[in-house]
């Protein structure tokens, strides 16, 4: 079997030493599964957060985002054959993580691309421009962001699929310059024929309406509650909070007064209770969004264990495998920040999340 190395927990949570590159076994695959062979990673802020946070021991697998090509395909899979160019997401722990040479994946986490639109050349050291995904960078960063927005959509909000009735509904997505919002406008407007309306810093305010945004508010003025209100003129109907905080999602709520049966959602469990809440408005649904439920194998939250919710998983794949195919290649990545080749660049991914030195791009590197 080839060799197969991967970025691995330290032990240690200072900046600059979350990860180190060992040497690992070359996976095993299931049935049900596929091995897929990296050329690409992309970072996000889960990534160090689970080692912050949650991890106590040494050794844990790092990685969600990641780009490559099918190496094996297990005899239960379908849809899927050695060669292709994919990407997929898992959650990086104790069992495996994306950040790896070799790596197990499950095909209704995995996307399948192209091959003929693919330009194989590696991008330069640098910044790189939004694009559709044409190259292996592009692809490492669709997974995640992709079955976020699915979950959410699907399953949390339950966004209608009728595309005339929504045509007159607006969604507000708070924070549209994330990585998941800039997934979420085009999939409102590609994939459900809504109208969007999305926050973000003026400098983004362009690329986000070429995305689809039919408006987008400096979420920086002091305004910027009472101008949604008045140009959403009581037409929002669903509502996604990207940034995830409590300040974020109170200004989410605050924004759609005046609508009315609005479903809201936000990518970090807050709950409703941790709201001021008009009492008039009894009709609202609010929930939480975390992409690994998708997975469909127990998850840990904090300490607590949750088993697998069959409705999620079920609305999830409808999105996955009958909704989301058609526009796959429609689809426009974040703006890349791209690092060294080498699993050893980890670190220095981790630590621009960490820090907050990237804005509207995703970190992505080379194998």
């Amino acid at each position: 079997m080839p060799s197969n190395k991967a970025a691995v927990f330290t032990g240690s949570k200072d900046l600059g030493k979350l990860a180190k590159v060992v040497e690992i076994e070359y996976p095993t695959v299931k049935d049900d599964q596929l091995i897929i062979k990296a050329v690409a990673f992309a970072a996000n802020p889960t990534d160090w957060k689970h080692a912050v946070f949650q991890w106590n021991e040494p050794g844990a697998f790092f990685g969600t985002d990641v780009s490559g090509i099918v190496d094996q395909v297990g005899k239960n899979v379908t849809g899927f054959k050695v060669g292709d160019y994919v990407s997929t997401f898992m959650r990086g722990g104790t069992e495996r993580g994306a950040f790896a040479e070799y790596v197990k994946a499950d095909p209704h986490l995995t996307i399948k691309f192209d091959k003929e639109s693919f330009d194989l050349t590696p991008l330069p050291v640098g910044s790189s421009p939004s694009s559709s995904v044409k190259n292996f960078e592009g692809a490492a960063s669709t997974a995640l962001g992709l079955g976020t927005v699915g979950v959410s959509f699907a399953h949390t909000l339950a966004i209608s699929e009728n595309k005339e009735e929504n045509s007159q509904r607006y969604i507000l997505i708070w924070g549209g310059a994330t990585a998941t919002g800039i997934y979420a406008i085009q999939i409102a407007k590609l994939v459900y024929g809504l109208k969007v309306i999305t926050t973000a810093s003026s400098k983004n305010h362009e690329f986000l309406k070429s995305l689809g945004a039919d408006a987008v508010f400096d979420y920086k003025q002091p305004s910027v509650i009472d101008d949604i209100v008045k140009f959403a003129n009581g037409k929002i109907a669903y509502a996604l909070d990207t940034v995830a905080s409590k300040e974020t999602y109170q200004q989410t709520y605050d924004s759609t007064k005046g609508s009315d049966k609005v479903a809201f959602d936000n990518l970090l469990a807050i709950k409703s209770e941790d709201l001021k809440l008009n009492s008039e408005r009894k009709s609202d649904t609010f929930g939480a969004t975390l992409v690994y439920f998708a997975i469909g194998t127990t998850q840990s939250v904090g300490n607590t264990k949750v088993e697998p919710n069959q409705k999620l998983i079920s609305d999830y794949k409808h999105f996955w495998y009958d909704l989301l195919p058609p526009y796959v290649q429609k689809i426009k990545t974040p703006s890349l920040r791209i690092l060294a080749s080498g699993l050893e660049s980890s670190n220095e991914a981790f630590d621009l999340l960490r820090e907050s030195k990237v804005s509207g791009e995703k970190v992505v590197f080379r194998v």
